[in-house]
């Protein structure tokens, strides 16, 4: 069994394989060092492609302080990606303060530049969870 800091290498390794296994182990963990270098990964330009395994594996840890990126993930990314981050912030719209930030980071992506069809689904669908029940 690999240590938690060989894990953290693998996150940066520019091998996918080795990079996705090294997230879904860290995820499976549960050690919150693991997000620091998730996010580090996920933001690497050379990694654009290849993020979709680094979003789920976000999803084991609390996310509240990365409310707007995830948001720009869902309203950017492929549909893995974009998927990955609305089940994320699906489980941070609990709390008033988190809806203000979803909100104020939608303002920032228009819709008329949304690219992607599922990017226009996941802007309807985040719209939708700040609605009030």
């Amino acid at each position: 069994m690999k240590s938690i800091e060989a894990l953290l290498q693998d996150v940066e390794s520019s091998d996918p394989g080795i990079r996705h296994a090294a997230a879904l182990e860290l995820m499976n963990r549960g050690d919150e060092r693991a997000v620091a270098a998730l996010w580090n990964a996920i933001n690497r330009p050379e990694n654009a492609n290849h993020r979709g395994t680094l979003v789920y594996a976000l999803s084991a840890f609390d996310q509240s302080e990365h409310l707007e990126s995830l948001v720009s993930l869902a309203l950017t990314g492929n549909f893995e990606v974009s998927m990955g981050a609305f089940t994320i912030l699906e489980d941070c719209t609990r709390a008033p303060e988190s809806l203000e930030r979803i909100r104020a980071q939608l303002a920032l992506h228009p819709a008329e530049h949304l690219t992607q069809e599922h990017h226009a689904e996941a802007l309807e669908a985040l719209l939708a969870l700040l609605q009030p029940e």
